[in-house]
């Protein structure tokens, strides 16, 4: 043998240690292999409890085992730990009592389902049910900014030859889990004016399975809490980033399938299936973010709704999923890295759950009806830069921006946008509308305004790089005129909204969308008191047809495209 390929041999397996390799291998009885992943939590029945999933961060490097690296490492394996070879035999026992013969939960998985299982409408304090009250105000308004909207016309189309016991609102047709859900997900969706981190789109899929069920309000409330907190307890393990990087709201379909899977009353091992049907098939590209952009931005995480009902719907039938969805070798954390920090429930301290914590002071709502990125220049530069020039006099603009928005909306495609999902997701398409017209709202993102000459005009004077310091949210913005004189403007905190704002800002949409306001009274009042209905239909009904939609059959643009 080669002496410095012997080194690399050891070398690359010192790094298991014999920890792992104990971890790995003794509890199965079975020989390991030279190169292995994250070890498994196993949680069989009689076994002492298992670690906190942070203790995954101790996995080795490598990711995946090759059958080369097993024939290679054999002699460098029995050298470092005596008693192992690359040979498997008898010895493991599937003692897990699961349906079918699945095997056992991983811990990420038992941890999850243990805590749904035991989540019900008597735990939601009169201050959650507050939040949600609100964000249903937020959830509203944002469905009816979607309305009408080509992406929203296309799904209604589709649902129309799908019978079943949903509704797609706005429309009234009646279609299937499935349709609902995406439908009425991606209207809340696409305009990107719903709260922040975007996932009050999982309520298509909670509100389409209640209603099939006819779930009461209560009961909708709680799963409404479910999704968001399962969403979030599995984003706080990650390396400080809500999504971990590549990946575009891939838990929200585990979020919605262990809410749905809640309503459809799954058992623990019902609901371990649901889980893994929804993450191991659904892993999201972060590509339908950059560059030029499609409908499928404002409709992706809708898709990941619908996943995570179609999840549970399986699940509730008998279908099983892979056992170890996170630890198992190639899971999630193969692919996305080893966990820096606990998954646990609740995920805020003092036991609040986490969608009081997020929407609770409106921090997370937004004020203007754009992307989140922007929205610091929006509220805290604009008016500085306006009240010192006007568009026409500047020559320059040249603007720093955090590092993660400046790749996502300031990248060269942004500058020549052809569709409102494109001129949405430009920062300098944003910059040169707001200081053109002094606003930004739904229709500023028509065909007339991003082909407009005049902004085209402005952009071609704009650049942007990048910002490596979250100083003033990240955002500098340095204006010459074309007379020399210069001036720096600096971003700041974004103002939360108040909950009277909030309000102003739900009966604005209605009125844009063309929503009768007696319609839209009554369907506030329904929405803000889901506790007191005893059929979440009730509260459906009220929205099941608003507005003037025109015909599906006419393929014509959209108004709002």
């Amino acid at each position: 043998m080669d002496p410095s390929k012997e080194d690399d041999r050891k070398k690359s397996v010192s790094r298991l240690g014999r920890r792992d390799l104990m971890k790995l291998g003794a509890r199965a009885g079975v020989a390991v292999a030279g190169i292995l992943t994250a070890p498994a939590a196993f949680s069989q029945q009689g076994q002492a409890p298992s670690p906190p999933t942070a203790g995954l961060d101790e996995a080795p490097s490598q990711r995946v085992q090759h059958f080369p690296d097993i024939t290679e490492s054999e002699e460098v394996i029995t050298t470092v730990q005596p008693g192992y070879v690359t040979k498997t035999g008898p010895g493991w026992v599937n003692n897990s009592g699961r349906a079918n013969g699945n095997g056992p939960m991983d811990e990420c998985s038992r941890r999850i389902v243990e805590w749904v299982h035991g989540f019900s409408e008597s735990d939601l304090t009169d201050s959650c049910i507050e939040t949600i009250n609100y964000l249903q105000n937020d959830t509203l308004g944002s469905l009816y900014g979607g309305f009408e909207s080509e992406p929203a016309r296309i799904n209604a189309r589709l649902s129309q030859t799908m019978p079943g016991p949903c509704t797609v609102m706005g429309y009234g047709i009646k279609t299937t889990y499935e349709m609902a859900t995406f439908t009425n997900a991606a209207m809340i969706r696409h305009t990107d004016f719903n709260a922040t981190p975007h996932n009050n789109e999982m309520f298509g899929g909670v509100l389409a399975v209640g209603e099939a069920l006819h779930s009461t309000g209560s009961q909708v409330l709680a799963a409404m809490a479910i999704c968001y907190e399962v969403v979030t307890a599995i984003g706080n393990t990650g390396k400080g980033d809500y999504d971990p990087a590549g990946w575009d709201s891939p838990y929200h379909s585990v979020g919605v399938a262990m809410a749905c899977g809640k309503l459809m009353g799954l058992n623990q091992d019902q609901l371990a299936n649901a889980l893994s049907l929804a993450l191991v098939p659904h892993m999201p590209m972060y590509v339908c973010h950059i560059g030029t952009q499609s409908m499928w931005k404002g409709t992706h995480s809708a898709e990941q709704v619908r996943n995570g009902v179609w999840a549970a719907m399986l699940a509730r039938e008998g279908m099983t999923g892979p056992c170890m969805p996170f630890e198992g070798r190639d899971g999630l954390i193969a692919h996305i890295g080893p966990f820096t920090s606990d998954l646990k429930f609740p995920t805020s301290s003092g036991g609040r759950l986490a969608i009081e914590t997020i929407h609770g002071s409106g921090g997370g709502y937004k004020r203007i009806a754009t992307e989140g990125n922007n929205q610091n220049f929006h509220q805290n530069i604009a008016p500085a830069i306006l009240a010192w020039t006007k568009p026409d006099e500047i020559a320059s603009i040249d603007a720093k921006f955090h590092y993660f928005g400046w790749q996502e909306i300031c990248d060269p495609p942004k500058w020549d946008p052809r569709n409102r999902e494109t001129a949405d997701h430009s920062a300098p398409y944003n910059v040169a509308r707001m200081l053109l017209d002094g606003y930004i709202y739904l229709d500023s993102f028509t065909r007339e305004k991003y082909m407009d000459p005049k902004v085209r005009e402005l952009m071609a004077r704009i650049t942007f790089s990048p910002n490596k310091h979250p100083e003033y949210g990240g955002d500098i913005f340095t204006v010459r005129k074309k007379s020399g004189e210069e001036r720096t403007f600096y971003g700041g905190p974004v103002k939360p909204m108040t909950r009277e704002e909030l309000r102003a800002k739900y009966y604005r949409i209605a009125e844009f969308s063309r929503v009768d306001k007696g319609q839209a009274d009554r369907a506030i009042e329904q929405w803000m008191n889901l506790k007191a209905c005893k059929d979440i239909g009730e509260a459906i009904q009220t929205v099941e047809n608003f507005g003037q939609p025109r015909p599906l059959s006419d393929r014509s643009p959209a108004r709002i495209s």
